[in-house]
């Protein structure tokens, strides 16, 4: 697995992310959001996203959650 940081979050915990981030959820419900995106996301188990734009990401434990980072 080629992630750079994994991260726990307690419901409704919330999380910034750099611009170009990778995610990949481990366990729970993640919520995503893009700057400058109209869409956002919603990610379980197994799920990842990729970043459309190069704008930070906002990711919020919609249930106490796990997830990493990917390269």
């Amino acid at each position: 697995m080629d992630a750079l940081t994994e991260y726990e979050l307690p419901l409704r915990g919330l999380l910034r992310l750099p611009p170009g981030s990778r995610v990949a959820c481990d366990s729970g419900s993640l919520w995503i959001t893009e700057d400058d995106q109209m869409r956002d996301t919603v990610l379980e188990p197994g799920q990842q996203f990729a970043p459309v734009a190069r704008g930070a990401l906002l990711v919020y434990a919609l249930s106490p959650a796990r997830l990493h980072r990917l390269q």
